[in-house]
């Protein structure tokens, strides 16, 4: 079979898209890829077929006058890239029997209709999918009654789709495909996938009967560390692990000095992981401060002693499997929730947003995450559970049954619109044997 994926965001949207790639590769099937321009290359470097979908997300996120925390920002950014996003899907769909999007991809769904193929959105945090269990992503609140967070999402949807559906029915009739009222609102309630971990990010009871849930996407990156940096490892006790991913924050050059002097004022080194926000031109390297580029977590997290970072699905996850408590400093959409779930399961303390840090503030959390006890019992008890758990194994199952006969067709009828990702016949791997186990229903097994 003939796949095409296609994700739109930073690393952490992209990343577990490429994981998921190799299994379907290992399935015997011919993937392609659409992906940022500044992710082409890393891409092909796995030996995929890759386009690039015309965006270069780190050089947005990077350029001066970014407000990536700013919802309006957000919003001129969506309406801005959402039609250049169709001409190159539509493209590399060509063939395909199936299609796969992740991310902020919002023309997949309609390529999928025009090429008259199944669909399917992968997400990677159940607050990404509507539920009473958690508030849409753009709330930060994470405590909020459960009533309050249904009505949130019932008020969002319409208002999503008042926002979006200019710029996603401008692309639509670039395919001639008529205009939708509720563009957004059918992908929400369309084929979803739910890639987090079962303990970490689960999917909510009351999800839309459409979405399932496998593990976390985790991709095995190849490598070592260099001499430098395994001889900073090294030495003992182990360092503080300071990076932000891809987020890029007006504070970020008063942050990374401010977190530095927190971990030293509690006699702990500093390894500083650059990103997209550059934090390795805002501080000096010393003997107790290293300075890197960028590593794959999985090698140098089992080396540290804590991670702060921002929050991001993928680096919680990587934190979690490695046992290391986090000390998150979330910045915008999902990773409230994330930071909500790390104080919640005792992983970390409780999180502090970006823009309250201060060095105080950070001596605290950091001194709390290495010092506390019941953080580290609860890391190390979790820890084995999450690293030997991997989502790519069930997602492809999934996947490959969407094109079996008998699933609802991509282009049936729903609500008077056309549909753009109505949900499959419900393909649970065995049913279960008490009311128990009802719920595991939901959560799609090989």
């Amino acid at each position: 079979m003939r796949i095409l994926l296609a994700s739109h965001g930073t690393r952490g949207d992209v990343q577990p898209i490429v994981a998921l790639a190799l299994g379907l590769k290992a399935r015997g099937h011919v993937v392609q890829l659409v992906v940022p321009d500044n992710f082409v290359m890393w891409v092909r470097g796995y030996g995929f077929d890759t386009e690039s979908d015309g965006i270069n997300v780190e050089a947005l996120l990077r350029s001066s006058g970014t407000g990536l925390q700013s919802l309006s920002w957000q919003m001129r950014y969506l309406s801005h890239n959402i039609p250049l996003l169709f001409e190159p899907v539509a493209r590399a769909s060509e063939g395909c029997e199936l299609i796969i999007g992740a991310g902020l991809q919002f023309a997949a769904p309609s390529v999928a209709q025009w090429r008259n193929v199944p669909y399917a959105h992968i997400v990677f945090c159940p607050c990404a999918t509507p539920s009473s269990a958690t508030p849409p992503p753009n709330v930060h609140r994470q405590t909020l009654p459960r009533w309050i967070n249904r009505l949130l999402w019932q008020a969002g949807g319409p208002m999503a789709d008042m926002a979006l559906r200019g710029v996603i029915n401008r692309g639509r009739a670039t395919l001639r495909l008529v205009a939708l009222d509720s563009p957004v609102s059918q992908i929400l309630q369309g084929r979803t996938i739910l890639a987090a971990d079962r303990d970490l990010g689960p999917l909510p009871d009351d999800a839309p009967e459409s979405a399932v849930s496998t593990e976390a996407l985790v991709l095995d990156e190849p490598g070592t560390l260099d001499a430098r940096v395994e001889a900073f490892l090294k030495i003992d006790p182990k360092p503080i692990y300071i990076g932000f991913g891809s987020m890029v924050a007006p504070c970020a050059p008063e942050l990374v000095v401010q977190a530095v002097a927190a971990a030293r004022a509690i006699g702990r080194r500093a390894v500083i992981a650059g990103g997209w926000a550059s934090l390795d031109r805002h501080i000096r390297e010393a003997d107790d401060v290293l300075t890197v580029d960028a590593v794959p977590h999985s090698l140098i997290f089992p080396k540290i002693a804590a991670a702060v970072h921002h929050g991001g699905a993928g680096t919680t996850t990587a934190a979690a499997r490695a046992g290391v408590p986090q000390v998150l400093l979330p910045h915008i959409l999902d990773q409230y929730y994330w930071a909500h779930r790390v104080e919640v399961l005792g992983l970390g303390p409780r999180a502090l947003p970006v823009e309250l840090a201060t060095t105080d503030a950070l001596f605290d959390r950091i001194s709390r995450a290495v010092k506390d006890p019941e953080i580290r019992e609860r890391v190390e008890r979790l820890a084995p559970a999450i690293a030997a758990r991997n989502g790519v194994t069930a997602a492809v199952d999934y996947l490959e049954a969407l094109t079996r006969p008998g699933q609802t067709e991509n282009n049936e009828l729903s609500r008077g619109e056309e549909s753009i990702g109505s949900a499959p016949t419900p393909v649970p791997a065995q049913k279960p044997a008490t009311k128990a186990l009802a719920g595991d229903l939901r959560r799609f097994a090989p």
